[in-house]
Formats: C-alpha cells, structure tokens, sequence
C-alpha cells in the first residue's frame, strides 16, 4: 500500500472533519497516526445511548434497558461514552455478559 495515492482522500476527510467540527462548536485534532505515520486505521465509533440514572440524564439504565420501553435493550458500542483507545469489542462483550448477568439474577 502506497499512502501518497490515499494522500488526496485523507486531506478531504481532514478537511471535512475541520468544517464540522467549526460548524459545531467543537475542537478539530488531526489524528497523529496519519499525521506522522500515514497509517489509516478504522474507529469504532461510539457513544449516542448515555447510561444514566433516569432518562433526565441518559437513553438506558445500568442494565441496558431503555427508559420508558419494558424489555428494550441496547448492548453495544452505544452505550460507551468515548473512544477507548482500542477496539472495543472485548468491552462490548463484557457489558453484554454483565447485562445477561443481572436479567438472570433478576429473573
């Protein structure tokens, strides 16, 4: 693989991310893996289901299960806040298996 052809492609998405960011209110940063290393890498993204105590400050409870919708779970990257640093799925499973945990004990 040759990173001067994806070159073109990467500024574009650097670019874009830039305008949405300054659209947004947010903080633009270059990812440094490119930046320095031309590595691409895939994110996984995240976040966009809060966990909260009531649905005042979050989608689901502890356990996953959506406020105001008996029996409606969400177990998945969504509910993970931020970026890990790594994938995620070994922490995806690990809630999974807590989630079943507690339906199993509460059943």
């Amino acid at each position: 693989w040759n990173p001067k052809a994806s070159k073109p492609v990467m500024d574009a998405v650097a670019n874009k991310h830039i305008q949405l960011a300054e659209a947004t209110g947010g903080k633009p940063i270059d990812s440094p893996i490119w930046k320095y290393f031309q590595w691409l890498i895939t994110p996984h993204p995240l976040g966009g289901c809060r966990v909260g105590n009531t649905s005042a400050d979050g989608v689901v409870d502890h356990k996953g299960e959506v406020f105001g919708y008996k029996n409606l779970y969400v177990i998945d990257g969504a509910i993970i806040p931020k970026a890990l640093g790594l994938n995620p799925s070994r922490t995806i499973a690990a809630l999974a298996e807590r989630a079943n945990a507690i339906w199993k004990a509460e059943a």
